[in-house]
């Protein structure tokens, strides 16, 4: 498979070519961007700047782990929406952009753990 998102070589090195780390945090990175992904659906277009911020907070330190700048980009961008007051399409436009990013990166994950995992 190839990868779009995230860094699979980043991910390994960072923890040592260990297949049983690798794996772990591939599960917990699924998890975290499931709830990132909710948090995001639900905090942007209520315009939850305080709510969004502390889902950002969460993701970012392991987006940044695994090369998923993408994320990093929309999520600042959305907080810059929420700043210029924008349409609610334009945060329709965001949620939909990063629930996409979130989906392929879960997508990614579930393959460099099976890839692991043989």
């Amino acid at each position: 498979m190839d990868y779009q998102i995230i860094e699979p070589q980043k991910i390994k090195d960072m923890l040592f070519d260990d297949a049983e780390y690798v794996i772990e945090f591939c599960e917990a990175g699924l998890s975290s961007f499931s709830e990132f992904e909710e948090g995001y659906s639900t905090h942007l277009p209520d315009r939850n700047m305080a709510e969004l911020r502390k889902a950002g907070h969460k993701i970012k330190p392991g987006a940044q782990m695994m090369g998923a700048d993408e994320v990093i980009e929309e999520y600042e961008h959305s907080k810059e929406l929420l700043e210029e007051d924008a349409t609610d399409q334009e945060l329709v436009d965001s949620v939909e952009k990063m629930v996409g990013y979130c989906q392929l990166i879960k997508k990614e994950l579930n393959q460099l753990a099976e890839e692991e995992s043989e």
